[in-house]
């Protein structure tokens, strides 16, 4: 018992320094905490017959036992039966379909005669050990799926190296999510999104553009021939330039070549870009951009595809709470789908939101309560029902609770769980529990009604 309470009182420090999943992946989800649980349940079943709990007298310590045996088993059926997870409904709108709280690992192979699909449970962090393989048997070939790295909110970080570089690589400068400023980088012969903006940067000579660059938002140009690296643009739209240094402003029309100039604020097509840096010789590498992670940003996943002798790196991203998408390659006469992140559950009904409904307090723009008025749609049957705080909808083992709601206040985010059987283990155990209570009240063998007689003796 103090082993566990050390290990959750590492996890609750885990949780708060690098997140959720990062506890999840290092305690809760390990198989030592699991075989602690194991044990505390062995250990308080072996204590109601070495000490005879069973007998009349000892009934409030029985009940006490049984209540943590039974709540330890309830956990043990909501993590291995339960599944949980969210779903979203717009006003007007119903919804079947859930997505998954956890991630997996899925994929698919084929050889347009035949097909192998599957999908493996993962909860990958920086801080746990997240290797895996999958061996997979096909076509009388053996493939397998290892794990290579995880990086969450990855971002790009350029290593220049003068001997092993192989590209030029740009930094721009443009605004970040939270208010202040953020780089990113595109490589040469590449096209990137940055700031919502289509940009590709080629090599070429300044006076030959393809007609195709035109349908970029913004083509840079560097001379192949030119060692000081003075770059050229393109533009589809007009381009207002404002320079940091004087303030001086203007307009340069679109279509036309045009000095691409450091510490120059361009504004395309209302997007903000500054041209910061130029990296001769340089790499880019994936790196997370903290130590907590944001649930809230896609991670990445690189795996390793084998095919007998022969393998690839694949590069996924994906992360909880968001459906996988699929990245499709062909790889030794075999055609592969892969992807990482969330799952859809699929409900034997349907949810239609009738209206959502949002409170605030008096002059304030914080909500004080919020609620769905909702109908189950089940066949022919229609039942009409409001799901808010501590108004739970439980309809043929699934409970629906509301968690949140979208930000223009047109929809609604329900929390999902189906976990009967755990629930019902559970509240059995919380029975036991309050038996237990009871019978230390009531019992004439207890030690508080031994010690009142005594008093009253005295």
């Amino acid at each position: 018992m103090s082993f566990f309470a050390i290990a959750i009182a590492i996890a609750t420090f885990i949780e708060n320094d690098y997140g959720t999943i990062a506890a999840q992946a290092v305690i809760f989800s390990s198989w030592w905490l699991e075989l602690c649980l194991f044990l505390l349940t062995i250990i308080f079943l072996w204590n109601i017959f070495k000490y005879k709990l069973y007998q009349i007298h000892r009934l409030p310590v029985l009940f006490l036992h049984l209540s943590f045996i039974f709540i330890l088993i309830g956990a043990g059926c909501t993590r291995y039966l339960g599944e949980e997870g969210v779903m979203r409904i717009r006003e007007g709108d119903f919804n079947n379909k859930f997505i998954s709280s956890s991630t997996f690992l899925s994929y698919k192979v084929h050889n347009n005669q035949s097909q192998y699909i599957g999908d493996k449970k993962v909860i990958l962090s920086s801080l746990s050990n997240n290797k895996f393989s999958i061996p997979i048997q096909f076509d009388n070939n053996t493939i397998q799926i290892q794990y290579v790295d995880f990086i969450h909110d990855p971002v790009d970080e350029v290593l220049e190296d003068k001997y092993n570089g192989d590209h030029s690589v740009l930094e721009f400068v443009i605004p970040a999510d939270n208010g202040g400023m953020q780089s990113k980088y595109l490589l040469e012969n590449k096209m990137g999104r940055i700031n919502n903006l289509d940009i590709h940067f080629i090599s070429g000579q300044g006076d030959f553009i393809s007609s195709s660059d035109y349908k970029k938002d913004f083509t840079i140009i560097k001379d192949q021939n030119c060692d000081s690296c003075t770059f050229l643009f393109l533009s589809a739209y007009d381009v207002e330039y404002m320079k940091m240094s004087n303030q001086k402003k203007g307009v340069l029309p679109k279509e036309n070549l045009h000095y691409l100039n450091h510490k120059t604020l361009y504004t395309i097509n209302g997007k903000n870009i500054v041209f910061k840096n130029h990296f001769k010789n340089a790499t880019l590498k994936k790196v997370s951009s903290g130590i907590k992670n944001d649930e809230s940003k896609l991670d990445l996943l690189q795996v390793r595809v084998l095919v007998n002798t022969k393998d690839t790196i694949i590069n996924l991203t994906g992360s909880k709470g968001v459906i996988s998408p699929k990245t499709y390659f062909d790889f030794e006469d075999f055609f592969f789908s892969l992807g990482y992140g969330s799952k859809t559950y699929s409900l034997p009904f349907a949810i239609l939101l009738k209206d959502f409904q949002l409170e605030r307090y008096p002059g304030s723009d914080s909500p004080s309560s919020f609620a769905s008025e909702i109908q189950v749609l089940d066949g022919d049957k229609k039942m009409d029902y409001r799901i808010f705080m501590n108004n739970v909808l439980n309809y043929k083992g699934h409970r629906f609770f509301q968690s949140s709601y979208d930000s223009d206040e047109k929809g609604t985010i329900l929390s999902v769980n189906k976990d009967k059987t755990g629930t019902i283990v559970t509240y059995f155990g919380y029975s036991c529990l309050l038996l237990s209570v009871i019978s230390l009240l009531l019992s004439r063998f207890s030690r508080i009604n031994l010690l009142s007689k005594k008093i009253k003796s005295n």
